[in-house]
């Protein structure tokens, strides 16, 4: 699987299959996606039916794109960065709540339609691939790009917080959440 930054529009163009087809094509003629394997180039293949689920709960339907490696035959999913892989709930809904929670230091677990189990399954998660992706976007910040952030200027700061900062020196737009995906996944490093 493979998460790319999305325009904006491309969340509009989630339920339209065609679109969303011809913006897979455009990532991966510009070697925006790479076959998380191998490294070798994509050719988009097909879509495959998804929802999600925005801020009040509401089940939206639309498509995700599907890649092929003519090199070692993988077919990885061609994720928008406003979706979670393996999540129901857009990222940025997720995204308020790990914020909510890291903001009052303990778990919050309202305003949000999603069951409180699931919010608690959220930020266990995040709790345990967080810390492990401000790792990895240390790391490929000072390979990649030849920068770094400062250990002290991280400490004492919440997941988030951290990952916003890093991610800040890569890449300045979009959401924490997607846009550490992004990366992520970019440099085969995983998913929160």
């Amino acid at each position: 699987m493979i998460i790319y930054h999305s325009e904006s529009k491309c969340k509009s163009d989630f339920g339209d299959r065609a679109k969303v087809m011809q913006r897979a094509e455009e990532v991966t003629r510009r070697g925006e996606a790479s076959c998380p394997l191998c490294g070798a180039g994509l050719r988009v293949h097909g879509c495959y039916r998804r929802h999600m689920r925005d801020g009040d709960g509401k089940r939206h339907y639309g498509w995700v794109a599907q890649a092929h490696c003519a090199d070692c035959g993988s077919y990885p999913a061609l994720i928008p960065d406003f979706l979670m892989p393996h999540k129901h709930y857009e990222a940025v809904v997720i995204e308020a709540v790990i914020t909510e929670s890291e903001r009052e230091g303990e778990p919050v677990l309202s305003g949000c339609p999603a069951d409180e189990s699931t919010m608690r399954r959220w930020l266990r998660q995040f709790a345990e691939r967080g810390a492990r992706a401000v790792g990895w976007l240390g790391c490929v910040l000072c390979e990649l790009y030849d920068r770094h952030v400062s250990a002290l200027e991280l400490q004492g700061k919440a997941l988030l917080k951290q990952l916003a900062r890093l991610l800040r020196e890569i890449r300045p737009c979009g959401g924490i959440i997607g846009g550490v995906n992004v990366i992520l996944t970019r440099h085969n490093h995983g998913f929160l």
